[in-house]
């Protein structure tokens, strides 16, 4: 007998494989498929949209999950100004969500604030809002009484709170969905779900959505807000403001001129400096540049050991050069092809 739902297998960094359900019964050679269909944690409104999300995945098992509690509006969005102040507009816009929460359901229901990354907590305590306490535990400052815990996702896992509150909806590297690339090693030994962008990062917010007894409150940037989030938006008309961005990074972010693949933008290298990096492997492709308006690829300087050509604008004619990381000791500069120049494009 296995027990387990493939809605939720969310450990494939830790070497679990998918297919293992998705596959069970060809696996073993015979079986009986037995779903559990009832669910009283969750809201049968709020189980529509995570189990609509859930099963874009064709690769997923189909089932209708029943629910005999009714919420209106399951579902919300807490918008936050990301294009100034951001850490401190974050935070606020999270110290206004649980006011309004211990307003309306009172001191004593217990808040699950889920993180996508641990230092996303660090953060938050040094905002002035909230302190840590025990274990999980988070203090907040203007009611300590009120049952604060805050969580990773992949922590949360079969846990339930009465209100859930997911902090960071935004598109970005270190956002939900994440969009950092595992080593090109560890794509090879693990197991990879290709089924649909970011299939093991969808399970992650089906986990976070259905952690509630009540609602979830996403906290979202107006200028940069999730895929997931405009996904629900789209899909199951959610409350928004006008201020809302509805364009999608992904589909604008520069293109691999070498080889098509996506360009992220890596911020942490070992250059030094950030970087828009080839998705692909290494091994395939290892275009890099530090500027996406003139696609050009960095190489090492030819005159210096240890120093690398980058892309630098000129401040007298607007035009684009070849520079060394750390001039002025190292003064060699080369003009870039007017090939390269013409393939510029937009910023986002």
């Amino acid at each position: 007998v296995a027990v387990g739902d493939d809605w939720q297998s969310i450990f494939a960094f830790a070497g679990a494989d998918i297919t293992l359900f998705q596959k069970f019964l060809e696996l073993m050679g015979h079986g009986v498929e037995m779903q559990i269909k009832h669910t009283y944690r969750n809201a049968q409104e709020l189980i529509d949209i995570a189990g609509g999300f859930i099963q874009k995945n064709p690769t997923q098992i189909k089932k209708q999950l029943i629910s005999p509690k009714r919420i209106k509006d399951p579902v919300e969005i807490v918008e936050y100004d990301g294009t100034t102040s951001v850490l401190k507009n974050w935070t606020k816009a999270i110290d206004e969500c649980v006011e309004r929460i211990v307003k309306e359901y009172g001191e004593k229901k217990s808040i699950l604030l889920i993180t996508r990354f641990n230092f996303e907590k660090d953060r938050l305590c040094e905002s002035g809002y909230f302190s840590e306490g025990r274990g999980d535990i988070l203090i907040w400052k203007k009611n300590p009484n009120v049952p604060i815990t805050c969580l990773t996702a992949h922590s949360s896992k079969g846990l339930g709170f009465d209100n859930v509150i997911i902090l960071n909806m935004k598109e970005a590297t270190f956002g939900f969905p994440s969009q950092l690339e595992d080593d090109p090693v560890l794509k090879v030994v693990t197991a990879q779900d290709l089924s649909i962008p970011y299939a093991e990062e969808r399970r992650l917010f089906y986990v976070a959505l259905t952690r509630t007894k009540n609602k979830v409150f996403m906290v979202t940037p107006q200028n940069a807000p999730s895929r997931f989030v405009l996904e629900l938006i789209n899909d199951y008309q959610i409350k928004h403001s006008s201020n809302l961005s509805f364009e999608v990074l992904e589909s604008n972010k520069p293109k691999c001129p070498m080889c098509k693949a996506t360009l992220k933008y890596q911020a942490n290298n070992p250059y030094g400096i950030p970087l828009y990096m080839c998705t692909n492997d290494p091994e395939i492709c290892d275009f890099m540049t530090n500027n996406k308006q003139v696609l050009a690829d960095i190489y090492k300087c030819p005159k210096c050991k240890d120093g690398y050509m980058i892309v630098k604008e000129s401040r007298k004619n607007n035009d684009f050069f070849y520079g060394r990381t750390n001039y002025p000791i190292c003064k060699n500069q080369q003009n870039i092809s007017n090939e390269i120049k013409s393939k510029a494009i937009k910023t986002l």
